[in-house]
């Protein structure tokens, strides 16, 4: 009789005490935001969450790069602005040197400009980006890691971009096909300065055709960057939403749950602690 009694007092405690330890880890649940304190918590949701943190960290990395690249790109874009206007000026310029009526000093005025027109281009291949690295590498473009097995360019070449234009000499580069309209126009000779001027217009307006299509080039590649952006941000979302469902706490649904056992607890204190207090004398005589 005495041994059932301890073993019921004892059995009591210990469900007292397992109802403590619940609304202790409960607080522990609300106060650090999450329900996985240790693995052992949930296996299974604890496994989905470490994966989901690699995929984050990995993410991480591949966003920083396309920001990186996204700068880049958007470098670039100015700069090609900047050297296709150069090079509608330098035609215009050339259209104006091709009359007649032209002096030999509005002449000279013209050779001094294409001359600092070629200047400029010069300045602008030589351009670096916020890094300090070449805006446009002398060597074939940097590949961007931006997902596991994607790869992209924020710019092309340098020999892409201020080379390679298609003249009737030959290829050339921007900055020789100035400094080459900027020479035809000085020519004292009319006959050879006509014909000099004629093939450098034509020249100027391939390079003109060229840059077009360089700036066309330039603008998939920064659409795709921007497009790989746009999902790498959706997929941490995703990512972010199905980490929080299976790691943070349901505040609501704890703190119910706490009440719930607290009360549970204050019920079986109180009836305990009344029961133990009788004694002998407290019992009724029968």
């Amino acid at each position: 009789m005495i041994s059932g009694t301890r073993a019921r007092l004892t059995a009591e405690i210990a469900r007292q005490g397992r109802l403590a330890q619940d609304i202790a880890r409960g607080q522990a649940d609300i106060s650090n935001k999450t329900r996985l304190q240790a693995p052992s918590d949930d296996p299974a949701a604890a496994a989905r969450v470490a994966d989901i943190r690699r995929t984050q960290a990995d993410q991480k990395i591949w966003s920083s790069n396309l920001e990186a690249a996204s700068g880049v790109a958007a470098q670039v874009d100015t700069t090609l602005k900047g050297v296709g206007t150069a090079i509608d000026r330098a035609r215009e310029l050339m259209l104006s040197a091709s009359t007649d009526t032209l002096s030999a000093s509005d002449r000279a005025a013209i050779a001094v400009e294409l001359r600092g027109i070629a200047d400029d281009i010069q300045s602008y291949s030589a351009e670096t980006d916020s890094r300090g690295y070449p805006l446009f590498p002398t060597t074939d473009a940097l590949l961007i890691p931006i997902s596991p097995s994607v790869r992209v360019a924020a710019t092309a070449s340098r020999a892409d971009i201020f080379g390679n234009v298609p003249t009737g000499a030959g290829p050339a580069d921007l900055e020789q096909i100035i400094r080459a309209a900027a020479a035809a126009t000085e020519i004292t000779d009319q006959t050879a300065r006509t014909a000099a001027s004629a093939a450098s217009l034509t020249d100027i307006e391939a390079a003109s055709d060229h840059m077009s299509a360089v700036r066309g080039e330039q603008g998939v590649r920064a659409a795709r960057i921007d497009s790989v952006r746009e999902r790498l941000a959706a997929s941490g979302l995703l990512l972010d939403e199905e980490r929080g469902g299976l790691e943070d706490t349901d505040i609501a649904a704890t703190a119910a749950r706490i009440n719930a056992l607290q009360l549970s607890l204050e019920a079986a204190q109180a009836v305990f602690a009344r029961v133990n207090r009788q004694t002998l004398f407290d019992r009724p005589c029968r």
